[in-house]
């Protein structure tokens, strides 16, 4: 699978930093470029910047959440692929989150195979 990569680019947007650093740690072995964002604002434009293949996106961030985050992204970007992560899943974000075009919903914690996994079939590797 890694010699198929070409370089597939994710961007993180998570206001934890060590989980950031875990993911992106876990996803470069995997042969990903990885891009991190701390909150929705440097997301946004980190989106705009490297224009990923997918992001990784926290839906419960200060100052601007996740759906925020994913609605400024979508008037721009339609196409990019998005897996949300979130410990705080209820009914309603959930909806919202679907109507944005979201891809997968994973909830925290979650299984390090598990989210290689999602990303694989989600980028149809």
């Amino acid at each position: 699978m890694k010699n198929a990569l070409t370089k597939r680019k994710i961007l993180l947007i998570d206001d934890e930093p060590d989980l950031l650093d875990l993911i992106k740690e876990m996803l470069e072995q995997e042969g990903y470029q990885i891009f991190c964002a701390t909150n929705g604002a440097d997301g946004i434009l980190l989106n705009e910047q490297e224009n990923p293949d997918l992001i990784v996106l926290d839906l419960r961030m200060p100052e601007m959440d996740g759906i925020e985050t994913l609605q400024h992204i979508r008037k721009t970007d339609d196409q990019v692929i998005v897996v949300i992560l979130t410990g705080y899943g209820c009914p309603d974000t959930i909806r919202d989150a679907v109507d944005l075009n979201v891809s997968e919903y994973l909830s925290k914690p979650f299984e390090n195979k598990h989210l290689v996994s999602v990303i694989g079939k989600a980028l149809d590797l």
